[in-house]
């Protein structure tokens, strides 16, 4: 199930008993979250029924008994455990009968980092639940997400103030939904936010999009990817989103160029790619740019920096750092 798809069924009431929530992007999952309780808990009876429990502190008996309580004057109860990585990759046996047989009058929400599907814990959950990834939004999406934000605040929005927008404040749902309720202190008959308002209400905050450091990774500019790594890890991005972005972007180009050698249209792999139009003509260039025979060496070495990310003590910023260089000696061009 996709982020989207959960939020049509919040919205038409329909809950699972159970839903494991994982991925870098927090601000869609918080509201995916805030969303359920809005539909289970009344406001009356929400510290009855609300439970925020922590995998890895709390014991098996509390939270197995959370669980199988039954609500107080209400049809449902809200489970929240977080940290829920530990369950499949330390401890998930006393857990394993209730995901088969949950409790219909509670709704679990499991909050993760990542997920493994061929564990026993998920492969029982899905049965009677839903895994949920939550990944950070193309730029042809978050234009789209403004635009849906707006309208549900009861505003329209302009393109070039969508622009002006993201320009101004970057890509960061939590900042630009900030933002846009700022820019509905209008006079109360203005239901359309223009490009003056953005320009009038909204300071530049933009420091350095993680999308730019994709795409100098992707045109194997390493000054400026360092540059902007650095300039990234001050602003405090998480490490495993900086390489998730990287990686996602040599995918992009690897799979232009597999659509180009069916003969695909430049413009028919935009769309299926979601290439923003301001944006298709510097990403042509990285796809002509990369050979395809270094692919395989590319995943590879992506690969071994993840469980690098993941378990060395080493400094992390100098971790990617290195990464980068590899990926130009890799390609065996001259360094810009």
């Amino acid at each position: 199930m996709k982020p989207q798809e959960l939020l049509r069924d919040i919205e038409k009431g329909k809950l699972l008993p159970l839903y494991y929530f994982y991925g870098p992007e927090k601000w869609l999952m918080d509201e995916a979250l805030n969303k359920i309780k809005e539909k289970v808990l009344n406001p009356a009876t929400r510290d009855f029924n609300l439970a925020v429990l922590d995998a890895e502190e709390g014991d098996p008996e509390t939270i197995l008994s959370s669980l199988q309580v039954f609500p107080v004057l209400s049809s449902r109860r809200l489970v929240v455990i977080r940290r829920a990585d530990f369950f499949w990759k330390k401890g998930s046996s006393f857990l394993l009968d209730y995901v088969l047989n949950p409790n219909p009058s509670t709704c679990a929400v499991f909050l993760g980092e990542k997920a493994d599907l061929r564990t026993k814990f998920f492969q029982g959950l899905e049965k009677k639940g839903a895994v949920i990834s939550f990944y950070p939004l193309f730029e042809k999406e978050i234009v789209r997400w403004v635009s849906l934000q707006a309208g549900q605040l009861g505003y329209s929005i302009s393109a070039p103030a969508v622009d002006l927008l993201l320009d101004r404040v970057g890509p960061s749902l939590r900042e630009l939904s900030l933002e846009l309720q700022k820019l509905t202190l209008l006079p109360e008959n203005r239901k359309s936010i223009e490009e003056e308002d953005v320009r009038a209400l909204t300071g530049d905050m933009r420091g350095e999009s993680p999308f730019e450091l994709s795409r100098a990774a992707g045109r194997f500019n390493l000054r400026e990817a360092l540059r902007v790594l650095r300039k990234n890890l001050q602003q405090g991005e998480p490490l495993p989103l900086l390489l998730y972005l990287i990686v996602r972007q040599f995918r992009l180009i690897r799979k232009a160029q597999e659509l180009r050698g069916e003969g695909v249209g430049k413009k028919t792999i935009e769309a299926k790619l979601r290439i923003p139009p301001g944006g298709a003509e510097d990403f042509w260039r990285q796809v002509e740019g990369f050979p395809a025979a270094a692919f395989e060496q590319l995943w590879l070495t992506s690969w071994k920096m993840d469980q690098e990310l993941k378990s060395s003590r080493s400094d992390k910023g100098l971790l990617l750092e290195k990464y980068l260089w590899d990926l130009i000696f890799m390609k065996n061009v001259k360094i810009v």
